[in-house]
């Protein structure tokens, strides 16, 4: 998945084919690869151990992530109708350290822990992590989002 997710994003750049509906379809495929990876852990999980509770920390990661995307793309997406790249930061100041973290942290190294613990009969924690992690991570989006309003809100003020 990543080596061609990331070949795809580079042919289309080189050739000067980038495009809004590319670039929204990057988006949602990554993150429904995520929410495939965090249902079949769960599965695999629960048929495991014959316990449903697994489900629930997969329902937790699937929603997370789900809301997650959906807050991004609902921020940063709507009204980008211009040919440059769909999303470059979740936030709109480049002074927001958290806003930098975030970007680090929705990069794609994720995929990459993904086999590694796997291979090392861990893969749970890549469900345990994404249980916690993604709605603790979409609280963190609408933290900088309501801090992006406010700073902008403030800078207006201060122009008029």
């Amino acid at each position: 998945h990543s080596i061609v997710d990331g070949c795809d994003g580079e042919l289309a750049r080189l050739k000067f084919q980038e495009s809004r509906f590319g670039g929204l379809l990057d988006f949602w495929g990554d993150n429904i690869v995520h929410v495939a990876i965090f249902g079949c852990i769960a599965a695999g999980w629960a048929l495991a151990s014959s316990e449903t509770w697994p489900l629930w920390l997969g329902g937790a990661a699937i929603a997370g992530t789900l809301a997650s995307a959906g807050f991004v793309h609902w921020k940063q997406g709507r009204g980008n109708e211009s040919g440059g790249p769909l999303f470059t930061s979740l936030s709109s100041s480049r002074d927001h350290s958290l806003g930098r973290a975030l970007d680090a942290m929705s990069s794609r190294e994720f995929i990459y822990i993904t086999p590694v613990l796997t291979l090392l009969g861990k893969a749970s924690w890549i469900l345990i992590l994404g249980s916690v992690g993604g709605p603790i991570f979409l609280l963190l989006l609408v933290f900088v989002a309501v801090s992006d309003a406010k700073r902008l809100s403030a800078s207006d003020s201060l122009a008029r």
